[in-house]
């Protein structure tokens, strides 16, 4: 997992094309005036999830892994913790693998980082992650995670 903020977003096209798109998207396009949903960026290679609810308790969020792709998380407004393990600590996966939604589920042992407007947190395939949590007090967020193939 890295976390930064969109301002360094540059350091992350050695990671190949589909990044390069996908931070060159985030940086000429306002998440804040798009519409809610799913926005193709480069076919299903790299796509956009406009999002935007009121932050949760750990009750109410899951603890996933993917296969297929990595997540680019980026706040526009508002903060939330980003729950992180790598896979080898995050025990048994709770449900089997859905390779329509690439993911699997898992129990929720976890560490936290805030993540706050402008950050990014790119999150691999063997980066279990639990966004969408609240800190003291449920908080709107308004923010897009980017998938990128891998």
């Amino acid at each position: 997992m890295i976390i930064d903020t969109l301002n360094h977003c540059e350091k992350y096209y050695v990671f190949g094309d589909n990044f390069r798109k996908a931070f060159e998207f985030l940086k000429s396009n306002d998440i804040s005036k798009m519409e809610l949903g799913k926005h193709q960026i480069d076919g299903d290679d790299v796509f956009i999830l406009v999002q935007e609810y009121t932050s949760k308790t750990i009750d109410n969020c899951g603890f996933e892994a993917h296969k297929v792709y990595a997540d680019i998380h980026y706040v526009k407004e508002g903060f939330e913790y980003l729950g992180y393990a790598p896979i080898e600590r995050a025990g048994e996966p709770i449900t089997e693998y859905d390779p329509v939604a690439d993911a699997t589920f898992y129990e929720k042992e976890c560490s936290f980082i805030l993540l706050q407007a402008n950050d990014i947190a790119i999150v691999f395939p063997q980066d279990v992650h639990m966004p969408q949590k609240r800190a003291l007090v449920p908080t709107y967020v308004r923010k897009a995670c980017i998938k990128v193939k891998v």
